[in-house]
């Protein structure tokens, strides 16, 4: 089941809250406005990460709460088996808290259930929290099947820095890959001349000033994810990597913003489950923007360079994929087929496959 693009702009959240000690001092607060019961969806890393906060901030006030597990992929199915639980003990509100895979959990139960949504981020991985797409995934093959469009954003996304400083290094450089990407991607869109909707104008706008702060603060934000110090640089990586990133994804109807970064995301999740599973999101996407700079005639080097700076693979095979002539010719047909390659041109379809041996090792 997939929703089809929605004609109107829906951008991040109703309400963003980010700050130190954010869950305590703000949680009760947001959940008060919204209803009296609210079930959280999480991971143990996320209970682990988020648990003490919610305690201090529910315990002993009229809020009633309950953790749900959650250990598959978002999905219809997993989705309505949670809004049954959801409606027969009378929750009013969901809340996510973990990384994308609850992200996007929680928003096909809130569009399905027709309850509110709250959006606890443990990880400045992706941008999920702050947008009304969900990713869906088969749940016994975990291969990718579709997006899906919500209704409605998040009531409200609190992003407490206590936490996100203690993400991995990994996560946060991860996320900050996610973000440059939308720059990279919106970009393919105005290579061939065609005109574009004026929200995707305004993407490029705001996605190319998020670029330029990661450029330009790279060591500060080392030093603050190294060190664990909560510095300017951080909070601004963190608020551009959730909430500043979600906007570009409103602006670009959460399509437009993706192109052959992203559409290597898609096409690993598809194919290459088992061999991918470890991988983030951004990780994954970050192989495939060198593809997108090359195939656009951009210097793909710099990108290459940035990701073995951050520790992030930049080859196929640093992702699990053997780089093989039948692997090849799958990511040649799934990019030709798509809109964001003609197919039928020769001279594209030879720069496709010169881009992609760039990562074909």
């Amino acid at each position: 089941m997939s929703r089809k693009l929605d004609a109107a702009y829906k951008f991040g959240c109703g309400r963003y809250i980010q700050e130190e000690n954010a869950i305590e001092n703000h949680l009760y607060n947001e959940l008060k406005h919204l209803g009296n019961k609210v079930l959280f969806v999480a991971r143990d890393n996320g209970c682990g990460a988020a648990i003490a906060g919610i305690r201090k901030a529910l315990d002993g006030k009229d809020v009633a709460y309950e953790f749900r597990r959650f250990d598959s992929v978002p999905c219809i199915e997993n989705a309505e088996e949670i809004v049954q639980y959801v409606t027969e003990n009378h929750f009013d509100i969901v809340c996510g808290v973990g990384g994308g895979v609850m992200g996007d959990i929680v928003k096909l139960v809130a569009d399905l259930a027709d309850i509110a949504l709250v959006q606890i981020p443990t990880s400045s991985a992706t941008c999920v929290a702050a947008t009304p797409l969900s990713i869906m995934y088969d749940r016994d093959t975990l291969a990718y099947k579709g997006g899906y469009i919500c209704r409605r954003e998040a009531d409200a996304v609190i992003t407490d820095t206590t936490i996100l400083i203690r993400q991995s290094a990994r996560l946060f450089w991860a996320g900050i890959i996610d973000s440059k990407a939308k720059l990279i991607e919106i970009q393919h869109y105005f290579s061939n001349g065609k005109s574009v909707p004026v929200g995707l104008e305004m993407a490029l706008a705001v996605s190319k000033e998020v670029y330029h702060f990661y450029e330009q603060n790279m060591a500060a934000m080392t030093e603050a994810i190294t060190e664990k110090k909560i510095t300017k640089e951080f909070e601004l990586a963190v608020f551009y990597a959730i909430a500043v990133t979600g906007i570009i994804s409103g602006l670009s109807k959460n399509s437009s913003q993706t192109a052959l970064g992203h559409g290597l995301y898609y096409a690993v999740r598809t194919q290459f489950c088992e061999e991918a599973k470890t991988f983030l999101h951004g990780e994954i996407v970050g192989v495939g923007l060198i593809v997108q700079l090359a195939f656009n005639g951009l210097p793909h080097e710099p990108m290459a360079e940035l990701l073995r700076e951050m520790k992030l693979p930049a080859t196929v095979s640093e992702i699990g994929i053997a780089p093989n002539e039948k692997n090849l010719q799958f990511f040649m047909d799934w990019f030709g087929n798509s809109e964001h390659v003609d197919r039928e041109d020769a001279t594209q379809m030879a720069e496709l496959k010169k881009a992609l041996m760039l990562i074909w090792k």
